[in-house]
Formats: C-alpha cells, structure tokens, sequence
C-alpha cells in the first residue's frame, strides 16, 4: 500500500475545512431568511475547486500506482445528503420565510457528480488491474 503524500493530506485537510465552512453558510443562511445567500456562491466555488483537485489528484496517482486510498468520499457524500434532507424537511414545515439557495442546490449536485465520477474511475481501474 503506497503511504499517502504530504500534498494529498494538504488538499484532503484544505476540502474538509472548507466543507466545515460552507455547510456552516449554508445553515446559517437557511435559518437568517436568507441573509448570507451572497456567501455561498464564492464558498461553494472554492470548495468544489478544492475538493476537484483532491479528488483529480488521487485519481491521477490511482492510474499511475501510486495511490491506495483509504478516505472515502461517502462521508463528505452523507454530510451533504444529510444537510439538504434535513433543509428541504424544514423548509417544508417552516414555510415561505425560509428557502434553500440555489447555489446550496448546485453544490450538492456537483459533490454528486463528482462522487459518481471518483467512483466509476475506480470500478473502471480495478477491472482493468484484474
């Protein structure tokens, strides 16, 4: 098993930190009516281009052996999955005066997207390794 380098324990800690920021917006914006919702547009954009480079460079070293991960995706996948489950819930049963962001809604998808994309290039690399 290749030991992970220092830039890919960089970038994780840079994602996980911004992860922690940007949820911390989005409730915060939920809960005010919407007053931070200029916020989440720049986080969410330095987020996924955080978590895009994390994610590039682990599947960049993957196809070139020298990555045998350990830090799966699902845990920041569930975070957010729980997030906008527990937003939509209490934006159904609070009402109008709160709303989910738009930008909230895009981040969620690209994560998924992302994951799924993390996912395939692994499945396709372990068929190809056998």
């Amino acid at each position: 098993m290749a030991k992970q380098s220092h830039s890919e324990k960089y970038w994780r800690w840079l994602a996980n930190i911004w992860l922690a920021v940007i949820v911390f917006i989005i409730i915060i914006d939920f809960w005010s009516g919407g007053h931070y919702t200029y916020l989440i547009s720049p986080i969410s954009l330095l987020y996924i281009t955080l978590l895009t480079v994390y994610i590039g460079s682990k599947e960049f070293k993957r196809w070139f052996n020298h990555y045998q991960g350990h830090h799966p995706g699902e845990i920041a996948l569930v975070i957010w999955t729980v997030l906008i489950f527990i937003l939509i819930i209490s934006n159904a049963y609070l009402g109008s005066s709160y709303h989910i962001s738009q930008d909230t809604i895009s981040t969620y998808l690209v994560v998924v997207t992302l994951f799924i994309a993390s996912r395939g290039s692994r499945a396709f690399y372990t068929r190809r390794q056998r």
